[in-house]
């Protein structure tokens, strides 16, 4: 894949995990181009991963070369001038559109090109209504007539879907930030704090639909309510955990990209820890922890004990900027005592009445709700199932963090960090019996992962996989014998897990595993299907042919890299085997098969 715009998350293949909501909005896209698609919102906290997925989703359509033009913006967080904003709105528009219909790659961290660069790239296209466009807009920018350009701006992407007969899908990151940072006036003395009420109408759009992100849940949901009355935008919650198993790609992932050791055993404990959080998961590996060790159990306790007192931590500091700013919007001895209160209890909802007896009963009903309302929107607590319910956020790190700088002022008492994280460790050791035991668990359930730390480690060892003709079922065909061969001879330097593939005009299909290899004269490809069933629940013919389809458009995607392509060897594992006739049929399409044994688990 192409990637025309940067992601954030630096190498592609951190990108991770995220398959339900990666399927929820591949789903939704697809209703796009039948004007069935209500505009999104995306809540999550900072961190949580919604710029990652939005940039990701911008490749994926552009490389699609459909009939969707995706464009991404993102508002920053430091005080401008609407003018100034309109015209870089516009003109990260026109770059995104004249890249998409030139297929260029964007400029690097995503700067939009100057007005120069645009005009050439139209004229290059003889685009004249890009070419009338542009002229319009610089007429409105040069003449400061803010409302015109901030309209023109903002309305550019459904102008642009019409006059072309395709669709726009609008993304816009941080959306939120309107609201503090966008002045009418170059002084920065008048605040448009209802801006992004200019997309009240342009919500609604079938054409142009919008897919917009706030890291702050409470000021969005209320942002919301207040200038995208009646429902306009479809609340989509994005969670900051990864599924067990995501979490544990992650792991694997990151340990291979930043060069730090893991044994099974601790990416079992990190993962536990962090809850499977892709962001806390990060930190300890950038961690500057002069004894940083990853590889032991112990050293992993020490690691983000380190980071979770580290007021100069990228994981202190993401949680403290919330915890102070909403802290100092209540400012008293009480919200810190409802807010300790509901985290120690943040696997349950308490009652008003509940958290009132906690306090003393030293407020009264209006001002404990007030606090609650502050709290709440500061994404420090949530509401529960009705007005009079309240509960923490179920993240063990945030009530380390928080009874870490509270707890001895409220309650004279100093949390012990480092055992609180041993004790975790202990149940994990009693509910599993054995971290072992868990261990044999996970290889049952992530045969994707399971491939994929194969593959890698022959990758590492710079050499073939080892006794790799043992590892598949027993067959009788030449065609088979000679892609073995070559498949067992030829290296492979790129390994992905659910790999999406895109070829210009057609719907994304998704590889589980794909390896790729080359040299100066050609290219060649290992790719798996992974099913992991029960013996009585077997692959079907129907999804063996759906896989030899997507086959097909592997190799018409490997074509594109303008080398002859070697071999391109498909693999089909199922974990309990098949049925006679369906492996007689993958074998006769040139697919090997295998199962548990090509991991040594049989």
């Amino acid at each position: 894949m192409i990637y025309a715009l940067e992601e954030r998350i630096g190498e592609p293949s951190l990108f991770c995990g995220r398959t339900e909501q990666m399927t929820l909005l591949m789903n939704w896209v697809d209703k796009i181009p039948r004007k069935m698609a209500k505009s999104r919102a995306l809540l999550g906290r900072r961190k949580c991963g919604k710029s990652a997925i939005m940039q990701r989703l911008f490749n994926i359509l552009w490389n699609e070369q459909g009939k969707i033009i995706p464009f991404y913006f993102e508002v920053q967080d430091y005080d401008q001038w609407l003018l100034d904003f309109a015209d870089v709105y516009y003109r990260s528009f026109m770059s995104q559109y004249l890249s998409f219909k030139t297929r260029t790659i964007l400029s690097a961290n995503n700067r939009p090109w100057d007005f120069d660069s645009l005009i050439d790239m139209a004229k290059e296209l003889d685009d004249s209504f890009a070419l009338k466009d542009i002229s319009s807009f610089q007429k409105y920018l040069q003449a400061e007539k803010v409302d015109q350009s901030m309209n023109w701006a903002f309305s550019a992407p459904g102008v642009f879907a019409g006059q072309e007969n395709l669709f726009v899908l609008v993304m816009i990151d941080e959306i939120q930030y309107m609201t503090k940072h966008i002045f009418y006036d170059k002084e920065h003395k008048v605040q448009a704090h209802n801006l992004p009420g200019a997309y009240h109408g342009l919500v609604e759009s079938k054409i142009a639909p919008m897919l917009v992100s706030g890291s702050y849940v409470g000021w969005m949901v209320q942002m919301m309510r207040e200038m995208f009355v009646g429902g306009r935008l479809t609340q989509t919650p994005i969670s900051s955990k990864l599924t067990y198993d995501e979490g544990m790609e992650a792991i694997y992932r990151y340990a291979e990209f930043n060069q730090v050791e893991v044994t099974d055993e601790s990416a079992i404990v990190i993962n536990k820890l962090t809850q499977s959080d892709p962001f806390y998961i990060t930190c300890l590996f950038r961690s500057d922890f002069s004894s940083k060790d990853l590889s032991t159990v112990d050293g992993v306790i020490k690691t983000l004990d380190y980071e979770i007192k580290n007021r100069e931590g990228e994981l202190f500091g993401t949680w403290s900027e919330y915890i102070y700013s909403t802290i100092k919007a209540v400012n008293d001895r009480y919200a810190k005592q409802v807010l300790l209160f509901l985290s120690k209890e943040r696997y349950k909802e308490c009652t008003r009445v509940e958290i009132s007896d906690y306090i003393g009963n030293q407020l009264s009903e209006a001002e404990l709700e007030e606090k609650l309302r502050t709290l709440e929107y500061g994404d420090l607590i949530t509401q529960g199932v009705n007005n009079f319910r309240y509960r923490g956020i179920s993240d063990d790190i945030l009530d380390l963090i928080f009874r870490e700088l509270y707890q001895e002022e409220i309650e004279q008492v100093k949390p012990n960090v480092a055992k609180e994280l041993a004790g975790k460790v202990a149940n994990l050791e009693k509910d599993k019996k054995s971290l072992q035991g868990a261990l044999n668990e996970l290889k049952g359930r992530m045969l994707e992962l399971m491939v994929y730390r194969e593959m890698n480690k022959s990758r590492n060892q710079i050499q073939p996989i080892d006794k790799f003709r043992q590892k598949f079922r027993p067959f009788e065909n030449v065609r088979l014998e000679k892609l073995l061969k070559q498949a067992s001879e030829n290296k492979c330097e790129l390994i992905w897990t659910n790999y999406y593939l895109q070829l210009p005009q057609t719907q994304a299909v998704e590889l589980d595993v794909l390896a790729l290899g080359e040299d100066e004269t050609s290219c060649w490809a290992l790719v798996f299907e992974v099913k992991n069933r029960d013996a009585k629940h077997p692959p079907t013919k129907k999804e063996a042919q759906a896989y030899v389809a997507k086959l097909e458009k592997l190799r018409h995607w490997l074509e594109q890299k303008e080398k002859p392509i070697r071999f391109v060897c498909p693999v089909y594992l199922s974990a309990k085997g098949f049925s006679s006739e369906l492996e007689t049929f993958l074998h006769e399409e040139g697919v090997l098969t295998a199962d548990l044994a090509f991991l040594g688990l049989k």
